[in-house]
């Protein structure tokens, strides 16, 4: 009886000691699960961006790198996922063997198996508290990408509604010299010497919001005002080159008119020696100084510049003109057969973008010039003289500019009447030099393509040129003309 009693007292007073030691004990074992599962996931951490890093792939069809929250930081959150599972399994296998090995080998006591009971529940209710952790840092990773990525897309849109809205402030709009297409975002060569790769689109976007990572590993920037006009830049249509520092300065298109033989090519020739000369502008391309070198070298050669070819693709000669108030001025000279066909000039898209022109008058192609002049005369002036009349030139230039939607009201014409080295002294050309509107209306019998040019267009001047080049330089003439033409478009 004694010894019943005295058991039940033992194994009551055993129970006491379990129940108060179970809660520090579970406490005690769950915690130590939950601090080397906490562990486990720094290690996983450090292998998913070290030894076990996503190897990142190589770009694809676009010659960039994605940008860090478009992908990759996916794919690491996925890495690291899988790399703390993975070390939490292991953890929890070490703790199962120690647990069975300790505490339930066969041949364990009664109170070791129940001390080994306690630390599997304290176990179970730390992996039931790391599962919760592990749930609520998953959500705070994932919450943190996506508050990130959202930024990041807001930054995007911000920084290209600021470079656009610059561009529109400033009047900037981007031109093709080549193919002429308006162009919202020139492609970007590589700046690296040793890279081929071209960029279509460097704006902020999945390849980058500040700077993009070429796949040679160039870094370049990726807005105009980040400094991505120092790159080469192409025609993102044609691939042609495009002038220097495109985008950073407004343009103001001149596309050259008149007939064939006219001297169109040579007055383009002396507009540019004016610009590159008394105005102190700088080819803004090196097709442009390449042409200009070759016309030259052909003009002191032989005296004359090649013809303009009607087959020949027409690309602007582009100057970089002015230094605080840059100005990217492009001079077209079409051929002359453009002028009449109506399909020929159709297709030249830069008449639809030109802010003003340069009409060029062959004097020898107006009849009444023409027939003033004895037999001898007209032998000798027959080969430079154009064989159309200048008013049908016009009016065939005008009816095609109001097919094409050009609002000519707004733009500004010189009229250059062009020969004055060759008419002077002809009586019928008396006048021309004082007055040239006078000359044409009262002299010549052009009064009707006078009005038309004055009706049509917003700002009118008249000029008597020669595009001959002399020791003393360009004909002053030619100089007033250009800046004319260019004080109608904001240049003093």
């Amino acid at each position: 009886m004694f010894y019943m009693i005295f058991a039940l007292i033992w194994y009551a007073l055993i129970a006491t000691i379990f129940l108060i030691l179970s809660v520090p004990l579970v406490a005690i074992a769950s915690t130590t699960f939950l601090v080397l599962c906490t562990g486990a996931y720094v290690r996983a951490s450090r292998l998913a961006l070290g030894a076990e890093a996503v190897p990142v792939p190589q770009p694809e069809g676009v010659p960039a790198y994605v940008h860090y929250l478009s992908g990759p930081a996916g794919r690491d959150l996925r890495q690291i996922a899988d790399l703390t599972w993975r070390e939490m399994r292991e953890v929890g296998e070490r703790a199962r063997t120690w647990l069975k090995n300790g505490f339930f080998h066969y041949g364990m006591d009664n109170y070791r198996r129940a001390v080994g009971v306690l630390i599997a529940a304290g176990l179970v209710a730390g992996a039931v508290v790391t599962g919760l952790v592990m749930a609520l840092v998953t959500l705070g990773a994932l919450l943190v990408w996506g508050l990130l990525f959202v930024l990041a897309k807001g930054l995007l849109y911000t920084l290209r509604g600021v470079d656009s809205g610059l561009s529109q402030l400033r009047g900037i709009k981007l031109t093709c010299p080549a193919c002429h297409h308006r162009v919202v975002y020139p492609a970007y060569a590589c700046p690296n010497p040793s890279c081929t790769h071209r960029h279509e689109d460097v704006r902020p976007g999945r390849y980058g919001l500040l700077r993009r990572t070429c796949a040679c590993g160039e870094r370049m920037p990726t807005l105009l005002v980040l400094g991505s006009h120092k790159m080469t830049a192409y025609c993102p249509h044609c691939e042609a080159p495009m002038a220097e520092g495109a985008g950073t300065a407004r343009e103001i298109v001149v596309p050259m008119l008149g007939a064939t033989t006219a001297g169109k090519t040579r007055m383009m020739l002396a507009l540019a020696e004016t610009m590159t000369g008394a105005l102190d502008a700088t080819a803004a391309d090196e097709p442009t100084g390449t042409s200009l070198a070759q016309m030259q070298d052909a003009l002191h050669a032989r005296g004359d510049t090649r013809k303009t070819i009607a087959e020949d693709a027409v690309r602007a000669y582009s100057f970089n003109l002015g230094q605080r108030t840059r100005r990217l001025v492009h001079i077209y000279d079409p051929p002359g057969e453009d002028f009449s066909s109506s399909a020929r000039l159709q297709a030249r898209r830069f008449l639809r973008g030109a802010h003003a022109f340069v009409f060029v008058v062959d004097p020898f192609a107006i009849p009444d010039v023409w027939n003033s002049l004895d037999p001898a005369a007209q032998r000798d002036y027959q080969a430079i003289r154009s064989s159309q009349p200048p008013s049908y030139i016009f009016e065939q230039v005008l009816e095609n500019l109001t097919g094409m939607g050009v609002k000519t009201g707004v733009k500004s014409l010189a009229v250059a009447v062009t020969k004055s080295d060759l008419t002077a002294g002809l009586p019928i050309c008396d006048g021309l030099e004082e007055d040239v509107r006078a000359w044409l209306t009262d002299r010549v019998g052009m009064a009707n393509m006078v009005r038309s040019i004055e009706k049509s267009f917003g700002k009118v001047r008249y000029f008597h040129t020669s595009a001959r080049f002399t020791p003393a330089g360009v004909d002053p003439n030619v100089q007033d003309l250009l800046a004319w033409t260019l004080s109608r478009n904001g240049v003093n």
